[in-house]
């Protein structure tokens, strides 16, 4: 085999026999396909170990994993690659399409397909350091979303009576901002919040601080300083959550971060950017002589401007009594005293007069609710009459409709009794002349006395022709 072949023959076993290539062999000397890639893997890892390699970037895609799967070209080959999530997360800058970097990785076969790809563990951008890349990237994001525009710049409050300072507990960015403070104005509140400046962590403790501040409302003013570094060192200062947190602030916000050549995002975000840590102290409080002068000068003015006003005032009165419209001012003011007086008299005796007569309009209230119980009675004894009316009315036709069930029965009665039913199944009642009482007996008729002789309907007149008493005529 030359040596000018990279690969080189193994066994996959101590016992597996290795074949001369074109040569024929059987089934106990052939390897899997899986072994076969597994010990090609070890060769190209032992051959080519990492390296760095150049080339332009394309079809870069993030999967919902988090590893990145892309290209690397140039004008005669092009080589797949992929970075693992955690090496990506180390890339401080996004890679794009059509970007020229340096990849530097190992070559892999992906068994399941047998892909090759170039495995990436870092990347770094050609011609430009990756900070700085990174920091152009975001910084053109974030002027996109307009926080670096001059018109949200608030401005800074003329004395705060308290100011936050998020900074490094040790650091000489804390000693230099209190110096100026205590020699500036020594009255004034200063509120430390302590965090980490540089390193993995300090991004989030910033972030954690300046979230706190607002919450708590603790300060009129913060200011966000370190020292001077390196752009390793200000890392913290251009982390893309700093600088939306200082966007975020409620209220105004200073950054003095490194020294005055050093700008980071931070600075561009803020409100107020100053070149050093003392620079920041010296722009949040005025020299406390220079505030006094100030109110000094202030008063001063004041004074001038209230004495001007009140000459004004009076050379307009003196004006006003001299005027010819105002010449009877005094004499209708005195009437219109008079007037008042005598009206504020007639006002006292009528409010003197007032108990006695609210006494007697209380009497007559006193009067009128004494015969409130029997007045308002009437309304109670009205229902009660109407409420007996309709018992005794309908009492009355109850007794009338029994008197009318008694009187039908007895007519019923009356009726069955009735001679008049007799008379008309062809009976006759007989009367001796105009006596009323019917006749039963034929012994005190004469013959020839007149009879009447009732039937069912009317009556006959008639003459006795003779008697007969017991059969006998």
């Amino acid at each position: 085999m030359s040596s000018r072949f990279p690969f080189r023959r193994t066994r996959a076993r101590p016992d597996e026999p290795l074949l001369p290539f074109g040569g024929r062999g059987s089934d106990p000397d052939s390897v899997t396909v899986s072994a076969y890639v597994t010990r090609l893997n070890s060769v190209l890892k032992a051959a080519l170990p990492e390296t760095w390699v150049k080339g332009e970037l394309a079809d870069f895609r993030v999967w919902s994993s988090g590893h990145a799967y892309f290209t690397l070209k140039d004008a005669f080959a092009s080589l797949p690659a992929v970075i693992w999530a955690s090496d990506l997360a180390r890339v401080p800058f996004r890679p794009e399409a059509g970007m020229e970097i340096l990849a530097r990785g190992r070559p892999d076969v992906w068994a399941k397909t047998g892909k090759l790809s170039l495995v990436v563990s870092e990347l770094q951008p050609v011609g430009v350091g990756a900070l700085q890349l990174a920091f152009e990237q975001l910084k053109a994001r974030l002027q996109a979303e307009g926080l670096l525009d001059v018109a949200r710049k608030r401005p800074l409050p003329l004395l705060p009576r308290r100011i936050g300072l998020v900074t490094s507990r040790h650091g000489a960015a804390v000693r230099d901002v209190l110096k100026v403070l205590r020699a500036r104005f020594p009255n004034a509140h200063v509120t430390l919040f302590p965090v980490a400046v540089q390193g993995e962590g300090a991004p989030a403790e910033i972030v954690r601080a300046l979230e706190a501040l607002s919450r708590a409302r603790a300060a009129d003013v913060v200011i966000v300083t370190r020292g001077g570094g390196s752009k390793e060192d200000l890392a913290a200062f251009n982390d893309e959550r700093v600088a939306r947190a200082i966007a975020a602030c409620p209220v105004p916000t200073i950054s003095a971060v490194g020294h005055e050549v050093d700008v980071t995002l931070a600075d561009l975000v803020a409100d107020v950017r100053a070149a050093t840590p003392s620079h920041a102290a010296e722009l949040v409080v005025a020299r406390r002589d220079q505030f006094d002068a100030r109110i000094e000068g202030l008063g001063r003015e004041l004074v001038r401007a209230l004495r001007s006003r009140l000459l004004a005032g009076d050379a307009e009165l003196a004006r006003l009594a001299h005027a010819p419209s105002l010449a009877g001012l005094p004499g209708r003011a005195a009437a219109r005293r008079e007037r008042l007086e005598s009206l504020a008299r007639a006002l006292v005796a009528a409010i003197r007069g007032l108990p006695a007569a609210y006494g007697e309009r209380l009497a007559r209230a006193e009067g009128r609710l004494g015969s409130f119980p029997a007045r308002a009675a009437l309304p109670l004894r009205a229902a009660r009459v109407g409420s007996l009316a309709s018992a005794l009315v309908d009492r009355l036709g109850a007794r009338r409709d029994g008197a009318e069930r008694r009187l039908a029965a007895v007519a019923g009665a009356l009726q069955a009794l009735s001679p008049l039913r007799v008379l008309a199944r062809g009976y006759s009642i007989t009367y001796h002349g105009e006596a009323r009482s019917p006749l039963t007996d034929p012994a005190g008729v004469a013959p020839g006395d007149p009879l009447r002789i009732v039937l069912a309907r009317g009556e006959l007149r008639a003459r006795a022709a003779g008697t007969v008493r017991g059969g006998e005529e």
